[in-house]
């Protein structure tokens, strides 16, 4: 039988992934970093929900998988290579340099075309010879943008979050050129897999003629971890990026309530924080009174050691914004942490059968001090909705039914594609099965 031939382009990292690809050691890099008082460069996996998607793939004999990605640091224009029956066709990003590090930093370039990146893309294509192709990450414009190029082939979109969404232009979250580069792929491209009805709605404004399937990416499920770890926090705010649409600023303003009843209460941090940004938020925490309850842990290259810290606290405390359901929502649960979190457009899913997280309205403050409250004062209640919660996860996302799912996807568009096969109705988005909410 002859296999499908699907090329993603993404980004993502991993050790097995850097432990193939020749890389830079960044000793300029830091060495210019250190002068200006910059956090030292260093690589780390990210993108876990691609790694676990990967590996549902390898699993797949039916399919011949291609991943066209930028990567950090990599001293050659292309990499290829195979491992475990995947195909890696790495490339250096153009902006991958000292110099178009420096121009951007500086603003020079307002709206880059990324011509090189896409040259790369396409050469890249065009060799593969995809039957599909799957763009994961419209959001990320250095390699998303290729997009714009590909005229040939059925192209699916896999979205991770929407930066033309009110909720993040508040936040500051992306670019003007970031947003309009989005739109045009939302007005060119036909088939989206979304996990949310907000981004349905928000696509389906931009392009009325659009086909939204449902699509769960994999999750990070936390590795075996020694369940005897001792309890140091209350709380546990962590993220890769400790920055302001991820909730910590508002986290630190709800535990300044919480502490009036709990003067003790501890909360943990854990994350990459940019050091201007890092001043900012001490500056808060020591007007807010807080210097003895906050405690920050920098980002762990490994996720498994990021794991062993989130256990050490009681609670996870995670009010991002940026995705339909943080994975930073999921992971604490499958870690067996009772939530608190914000009400966005996926996040009042997990509670569609019985309570399994604690939500309050984005910006709502108090409803997020009220929340944690409500779990350290019962703690019968926490662990009810822990139970809950993992048990909920656990059914409903399944990692290989969903790539077994997206693999039906692919085969769908394509027929639909060059055919105009009526897609299944059993594979696409269902209004009633995501209300707004």
């Amino acid at each position: 039988m002859e296999k499908l031939k699907v090329a993603w382009i993404t980004h993502f990292s991993n050790q097995e992934i850097r432990n193939n690809i020749p890389l830079s050691k960044m000793r300029i890099s830091n060495f210019l970093r250190t002068i200006l008082g910059k956090t030292k460069f260093e690589y780390g996996d990210f993108a876990p929900w691609v790694n676990n998607l990967i590996e549902e793939f390898e699993k797949f004999e039916e399919v011949e998988l291609h991943i066209i990605a930028p990567h950090a640091g990599i001293k050659r224009k292309r990499f290829n290579f195979e491992m475990n029956g995947i195909h890696y066709h790495f490339f250096k990003s153009e902006d991958d340099t000292i110099f178009s590090r420096m121009i951007n930093k500086l603003g020079l370039i307002k709206s880059p075309k990324y011509l090189k990146n896409r040259l790369q893309i396409k050469r890249t294509i065009d060799q593969i010879q995809p039957d599909i192709i799957n763009l994961i990450g419209i959001e990320n414009t250095y390699y998303s943008i290729a997009a714009l190029d590909i005229n040939n082939y059925p192209v699916y979109v896999s979205i991770q979050t929407v930066l033309n969404n009110p909720n993040l232009s508040k936040y500051g979250v992306g670019n003007s050129y970031a947003r309009e580069i989005e739109m045009k792929i939302f007005q060119k491209e036909k088939y989206f897999g979304c996990s949310g009805r907000l981004y349905h709605d928000l696509i389906q404004q931009a392009n009325d003629q659009a086909i939204f399937f449902k699509m769960f990416f994999p999750i990070q499920h936390p590795p075996k971890i020694e369940k005897n770890i001792r309890k140091e926090f209350d709380f546990v705010f962590y993220a890769a990026r400790v920055v302001k649409n991820k909730g910590i600023e508002d986290t630190l303003d709800a535990l300044a309530l919480v502490k009036k009843e709990k003067p003790s209460v501890k909360l943990n941090v854990i994350g990459y924080c940019p050091k201007k940004y890092k001043q900012l938020l001490l500056k808060r925490i020591e007007a807010l009174n807080l210097n003895d309850n906050v405690i920050f842990h920098d980002y762990f290259p490994l996720h498994e050691d990021m794991f062993r810290q989130v256990l050490k606290s009681k609670f996870a405390v995670v009010p991002g914004i940026t995705a339909i359901i943080n994975g930073t929502v999921i992971e604490p649960i499958l870690l067996g942490l009772p939530v608190v979190t914000y009400k966005t457009s996926g996040t009042p899913y997990l509670n569609r059968e019985k309570e399994c997280v604690l939500l309050a309205e984005i910006g709502d403050i108090e409803g997020l001090a009220n929340n944690m409250l409500k779990l350290m004062n019962d703690e019968n209640y926490a662990q009810m909705l822990a139970s809950n919660a993992k048990e909920f996860v656990t059914c409903t996302f399944n990692n290989t039914t969903s790539a077994k799912r997206l693999v039906e996807d692919y085969k769908a568009v394509i027929a639909h594609y060059h055919n105009g096969t009526p897609i299944p109705k059993e594979l696409l988005f269902d209004l009633n099965e995501f209300p707004i909410y």
